[in-house]
């Protein structure tokens, strides 16, 4: 029985699979040339403007839940 397929992330220009989505991007850099969005904080690359708008919203999000309970006393 099988409990865990990891997910494979494909390019879409030539078919290549990738285990990780960094493997990809970097792919996508190197051999296709295609622009990445890089998140101004931490410097992750993304493909897809929409994927960075994603990252910056749950880390902006993570930030104030850590910043609320800091306040509350809990961790």
């Amino acid at each position: 029985m099988i409990l865990f397929i990891p997910q494979r992330r494909r390019c879409e220009q030539c078919h290549k699979s990738f285990n990780k989505s960094d493997e990809l991007t970097e792919h996508m850099k190197s051999v296709h040339r295609q622009p990445v969005f890089k998140c101004r904080n931490c410097g992750k690359e993304f493909l897809h403007e929409k994927d960075r708008l994603h990252h910056v919203r749950e880390e902006n999000e993570r930030k104030t839940d850590a910043r609320r309970h800091s306040r509350t006393g809990l961790k």
